[in-house]
């Protein structure tokens, strides 16, 4: 009797640890779809789930938020940044991509704040640096932005991002050359960049340097 007590015991300790173990395969599956589905209502709906599940997992809302952000839904985006940087208030990512969302919003002095909190949070944040000259540039004050920009490149010499946006303040603070020459460097980063690729055109210029080329052989 005592044998099939613990035989008994040892079954029903199995079916516990499997019903773990399947509970924590469907989250995996949750977890990857909130990580790696590519914004949209797929991944809202598995980030959803993830926070129902884990209501304390600052990735989810942040992610959430890349996803609402990606369907033009600025509010309910700033809404799940501000709740991951209510989780971790150390949350750098958070406060940058709260940032842009408050940049296409106009609401520029508020995106220079969270700009200025992720730099705080990571001194070493070169996208935080960039976003925060663009949007100086944006209300007029590139003389502020250039410095930024300037940092960001020391952190990632060759961001097509931040070439792009030294190229826009040196043109409006009428340094043309330097200008036209950061949005070649930008367009040899990234051909696709139709912002260099306008700018080029707008102060006649070509994509290419040309005695740059015909020096090749």
């Amino acid at each position: 009797m005592q044998r099939e007590s613990v035989v008994y015991l040892a079954i029903a300790l199995v079916a516990v640890i499997a019903s773990y173990v399947v509970r924590d395969i469907a989250l995996e599956g949750v977890i990857d779809r909130c990580d790696t589905d590519g914004g949209g209502a797929r991944a809202i709906s598995a980030c959803t789930e993830l926070i129902r599940r884990i209501p304390t997992d600052r990735v989810a809302y942040y992610n959430r938020g890349n996803a609402y952000q990606d369907l033009g839904d600025r509010d309910r985006a700033i809404a799940d940044y501000t709740k991951a940087i209510d989780i971790n208030p150390f949350y750098a990512a958070a406060y940058n991509a709260r940032g842009n969302a408050n940049l296409r919003g106009g609401l520029q002095e508020k995106a220079i704040a969270d700009f200025t909190k992720a730099i705080e949070v990571d001194p070493k944040y070169a996208l935080a640096y960039n976003n925060r000259a663009w949007t100086y540039a944006q209300i007029g004050k590139p003389t502020e932005g250039l410095p930024d920009v300037e940092k960001s490149l020391l952190l990632q010499p060759a961001d097509a991002r931040a070439l792009n946006t030294r190229g826009h303040i040196f043109e409006a603070l009428g340094r043309t050359d330097e200008a036209i020459a950061d949005f070649r460097q930008s367009l040899s980063q990234n051909p696709e960049n139709q912002d260099s690729q306008q700018a080029l055109k707008r102060l006649n210029a070509s994509p290419q340097d040309s005695h740059a080329a015909g020096s090749v052989r």
